[in-house]
């Protein structure tokens, strides 16, 4: 099991509990509660969501480092190792969408879906909340599928 099916394991427990109770709400006709419990389900999502994409993003720069510090040591053409080295030597100062360019192709479903996903991120991670429809199962997916196939 990985920490996404971990993560997808308990975010669903906790989305079913407040379902549970709003649903009971909506029969009780307790518009401020329900309200109250649909607040806590998005701050549970943009929760859940926001430490799903911290694994996704170090991933990304555990597998991003790792190619660099392979290219860097193991070409021996001088024109690539350069090209490379200098890539190394700014290695902290590189984005997580130019570290995301060098794992995918640039502007495939792979690189859009992650920027996608970034900027939601970007969102929450600043006060904001999603701004486009979010379907956590389909993060949980996306995410697990993700953090198997991206390679260096």
């Amino acid at each position: 099991m990985n920490v996404f099916d971990h993560l997808g394991q308990t975010y669903l427990e906790i989305d079913a509990a407040y379902a549970q109770s709003e649903a009971i709400t909506t029969l009780k006709s307790a518009h401020r509660k329900k309200f109250y419990l649909n607040k806590k389900r998005q701050l549970n999502d943009q929760a859940y969501f926001l430490f799903m994409f911290s694994r996704l993003e170090d991933r990304i720069r555990s597998l991003s480092d790792k190619l660099i510090d392979t290219k860097t040591s193991s070409l021996s053409d001088w024109k690539s190792k350069r090209t490379w080295g200098i890539i190394a030597r700014r290695k902290d100062r590189i984005n997580l969408m130019e570290r995301v360019a060098l794992l995918t192709e640039i502007k495939g479903f792979d690189f859009q879906l992650i920027e996608r996903y970034y900027k939601q991120r970007n969102s929450i991670g600043h006060g904001g909340d999603f701004t486009i429809n979010i379907s956590m199962p389909n993060v949980l997916a996306d995410m697990k599928r993700l953090y198997k196939s991206l390679k260096p």
